[in-house]
């Protein structure tokens, strides 16, 4: 699905003070920084922001600020397992941190 629904926060800003950022990733889709936002627990760096995520059938589900209803299909839950791995090897984030946040991914909505 098209990464068509989420913009980038505009311009100025102030940016999450959180040693895993978003912003660190150069090649970040929107949806994927709204996403980290959402699971790292930082300001919104979209419009709309992601207010929850749910993980039904091997998809993640989001709700935003625009929609509550989860009708946001982000993609396959393995795409975003691997590139959270991806994203936290990156930001040189250790082992257990990357299977934390995957582990909370796999939990949400059920």
């Amino acid at each position: 699905m098209p990464d068509t629904g989420i913009t980038a926060a505009p311009e100025g800003a102030p940016p999450p003070m959180h040693p895993m950022d978003p912003r660190r990733g150069e090649s970040l889709t929107p949806m994927f920084g709204a996403f980290l936002c959402w699971l790292l627990g930082l300001e919104p760096m979209t419009a709309p922001a992601i207010t929850g995520i749910s993980v039904a059938g091997g998809s993640v589900l989001a709700a935003t600020t625009e929609d509550p209803f989860f009708n946001a299909h982000l993609g396959s839950v393995r795409d975003f397992e691997r590139n959270l791995r991806g994203w936290g090897e990156a930001c040189g984030a250790d082992t257990a941190t990357i299977d934390g946040l995957v582990a909370k991914m796999r939990r949400s909505g059920r």
